[in-house]
Protein backbone atom coordinates (compact mmCIF):
# COMPACT_ATOMS: atom_id res chain seq x y z
CA UNK A 1 0.00 0.00 0.00
CA UNK A 2 1.20 3.18 -0.93
CA UNK A 3 0.75 6.41 0.97
CA UNK A 4 0.04 9.81 -0.83
CA UNK A 5 2.35 12.70 0.14
CA UNK A 6 0.35 15.44 1.79
CA UNK A 7 1.36 18.49 1.87
CA UNK A 8 1.68 20.12 5.22
CA UNK A 9 0.38 23.40 6.04
CA UNK A 10 4.36 24.86 6.86
CA UNK A 11 4.70 23.95 3.13
CA UNK A 12 1.53 25.39 1.76
CA UNK A 13 2.38 28.72 3.67
CA UNK A 14 5.36 28.83 1.75
CA UNK A 15 4.45 28.48 -0.95
CA UNK A 16 2.01 31.02 -0.43
CA UNK A 17 4.99 33.99 1.13
CA UNK A 18 7.15 32.80 -2.08
CA UNK A 19 4.61 33.67 -4.45
CA UNK A 20 3.15 37.09 -2.33
CA UNK A 21 7.18 37.98 -2.60
CA UNK A 22 7.33 37.33 -6.39
CA UNK A 23 3.98 39.25 -7.03
CA UNK A 24 5.36 42.15 -5.11
CA UNK A 25 8.50 41.86 -6.84
CA UNK A 26 7.30 42.29 -10.51
CA UNK A 27 4.93 45.01 -9.34
CA UNK A 28 7.40 47.26 -8.18
CA UNK A 29 8.95 46.67 -11.40
CA UNK A 30 8.40 50.14 -13.32
CA UNK A 31 11.60 51.84 -11.47
CA UNK A 32 9.90 54.97 -11.73
CA UNK A 33 8.15 54.35 -14.99
CA UNK A 34 4.75 55.40 -13.31
CA UNK A 35 5.98 58.68 -11.95
CA UNK A 36 7.52 59.80 -15.20
CA UNK A 37 4.21 59.10 -16.97
CA UNK A 38 2.72 60.92 -13.89
CA UNK A 39 4.48 63.83 -14.46
CA UNK A 40 4.07 63.92 -18.26
CA UNK A 41 -0.07 63.82 -18.01
CA UNK A 42 0.31 66.68 -14.96
CA UNK A 43 2.28 68.86 -17.53
CA UNK A 44 0.13 67.68 -20.34
CA UNK A 45 -3.19 68.78 -18.32
CA UNK A 46 -1.67 72.32 -17.55
CA UNK A 47 -0.72 72.89 -21.24
CA UNK A 48 -4.32 71.96 -22.29
CA UNK A 49 -6.10 74.15 -19.85
CA UNK A 50 -3.06 76.55 -20.75
CA UNK A 51 -2.58 76.74 -17.03
CA UNK A 52 0.60 79.06 -17.91
CA UNK A 53 1.76 78.86 -14.04
CA UNK A 54 1.65 75.20 -13.22
CA UNK A 55 3.42 74.80 -16.99
CA UNK A 56 6.36 76.60 -16.54
CA UNK A 57 6.88 75.42 -13.02
CA UNK A 58 7.14 71.84 -14.87
CA UNK A 59 9.63 73.26 -17.81
CA UNK A 60 13.32 72.48 -17.03
CA UNK A 61 15.48 73.72 -20.32
CA UNK A 62 15.59 77.20 -21.65
CA UNK A 63 14.89 76.33 -24.59
CA UNK A 64 11.47 74.66 -23.87
CA UNK A 65 10.53 77.95 -22.35
CA UNK A 66 11.55 79.95 -25.23
CA UNK A 67 9.11 77.92 -27.08
CA UNK A 68 6.27 79.70 -24.94
CA UNK A 69 7.26 82.68 -25.53
CA UNK A 70 6.25 82.91 -29.14
CA UNK A 71 2.57 83.33 -29.43
CA UNK A 72 2.11 81.16 -32.53
CA UNK A 73 4.81 78.60 -31.07
CA UNK A 74 2.63 78.40 -28.30
CA UNK A 75 -0.68 78.20 -29.58
CA UNK A 76 0.05 75.22 -31.74
CA UNK A 77 1.78 73.44 -29.43
CA UNK A 78 -1.65 73.78 -26.81
CA UNK A 79 -3.61 72.26 -29.83
CA UNK A 80 -1.13 69.63 -30.30
CA UNK A 81 -0.95 68.54 -26.46
CA UNK A 82 -5.06 68.65 -27.04
CA UNK A 83 -5.00 66.24 -29.55
CA UNK A 84 -2.50 63.78 -27.93
CA UNK A 85 -4.30 64.46 -24.08
CA UNK A 86 -7.82 64.14 -23.49
CA UNK A 87 -8.34 66.67 -20.45
CA UNK A 88 -11.88 65.73 -19.42
CA UNK A 89 -10.67 62.37 -18.41
CA UNK A 90 -7.74 63.21 -17.45
CA UNK A 91 -5.10 60.67 -19.04
CA UNK A 92 -3.31 60.69 -22.30
CA UNK A 93 -6.15 59.40 -25.07
CA UNK A 94 -3.48 56.59 -26.21
CA UNK A 95 -1.29 54.24 -24.44
CA UNK A 96 1.79 55.84 -22.54
CA UNK A 97 4.87 54.18 -21.76
CA UNK A 98 8.42 55.03 -19.81
CA UNK A 99 11.77 54.49 -21.02
CA UNK A 100 13.32 54.73 -17.78
CA UNK A 101 17.17 53.97 -18.92
CA UNK A 102 17.08 56.76 -21.47
CA UNK A 103 20.04 58.88 -20.43
CA UNK A 104 20.55 62.28 -22.00
CA UNK A 105 22.42 63.67 -19.19
CA UNK A 106 25.25 65.31 -21.16
CA UNK A 107 22.58 66.82 -23.70
CA UNK A 108 21.23 69.07 -21.36
CA UNK A 109 24.53 70.27 -20.43
CA UNK A 110 24.17 74.53 -20.12
CA UNK A 111 20.57 74.04 -20.90
CA UNK A 112 18.89 73.51 -17.16
CA UNK A 113 16.96 76.40 -15.97
CA UNK A 114 18.49 75.20 -12.73
CA UNK A 115 21.68 74.13 -12.14
CA UNK A 116 20.85 71.40 -9.70
CA UNK A 117 22.58 68.21 -10.38
CA UNK A 118 20.87 65.59 -12.30
CA UNK A 119 19.19 62.41 -10.44
CA UNK A 120 17.68 60.94 -13.71
CA UNK A 121 16.21 61.22 -17.08
CA UNK A 122 13.98 59.28 -18.60
CA UNK A 123 11.45 59.46 -22.06
CA UNK A 124 7.64 58.95 -21.80
CA UNK A 125 6.30 58.20 -24.99
CA UNK A 126 2.83 58.48 -25.75
CA UNK A 127 1.10 56.72 -29.12
CA UNK A 128 -0.83 59.46 -31.45
CA UNK A 129 -4.88 58.99 -31.38
CA UNK A 130 -3.96 58.96 -35.39
CA UNK A 131 -1.92 56.01 -37.00
CA UNK A 132 -0.31 57.89 -39.53
CA UNK A 133 1.01 60.78 -36.82
CA UNK A 134 4.36 60.00 -35.59
CA UNK A 135 4.29 59.16 -31.28
CA UNK A 136 4.93 62.15 -29.28
CA UNK A 137 7.93 61.55 -26.78
CA UNK A 138 8.18 63.48 -23.53
CA UNK A 139 12.18 64.39 -22.48
CA UNK A 140 11.91 64.02 -18.44
CA UNK A 141 14.35 65.14 -15.98
CA UNK A 142 14.26 64.92 -12.49
CA UNK A 143 16.76 66.89 -10.36
CA UNK A 144 18.03 66.36 -6.60
CA UNK A 145 15.38 67.41 -4.22
CA UNK A 146 12.88 68.02 -7.26
CA UNK A 147 9.91 66.42 -9.24
CA UNK A 148 10.21 65.39 -12.35
CA UNK A 149 10.54 68.13 -15.01
CA UNK A 150 9.83 67.98 -18.64
CA UNK A 151 12.43 69.19 -20.40
CA UNK A 152 11.35 68.96 -24.01
CA UNK A 153 8.78 67.26 -25.84
CA UNK A 154 8.92 66.00 -29.53
CA UNK A 155 7.01 64.60 -32.02
CA UNK A 156 9.26 61.56 -33.40
CA UNK A 157 12.34 60.83 -30.99
CA UNK A 158 14.72 63.45 -32.25
CA UNK A 159 18.10 64.84 -31.08
CA UNK A 160 17.62 68.04 -28.90
CA UNK A 161 20.33 70.83 -28.44
CA UNK A 162 19.43 71.32 -25.05
CA UNK A 163 22.38 74.73 -24.78
CA UNK A 164 20.87 76.18 -28.08
CA UNK A 165 19.06 78.91 -25.90
CA UNK A 166 21.33 81.09 -23.92
CA UNK A 167 19.67 83.08 -20.80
Amino acid sequence: MSKRPQNSWAFRFGSFAVALLVATMLSSCDRGATEQIQAAERFAEATARNNVGMRDSMIATRLFKSYFKNDYVASDFITYIQSIYDFRNHKFIRAASADVDKDFKADLTGGLLDATDIEETGMVKVKSPHETDPVAYFWMVKQKGQHWKVAMVTKGELQVDFSKVQQ
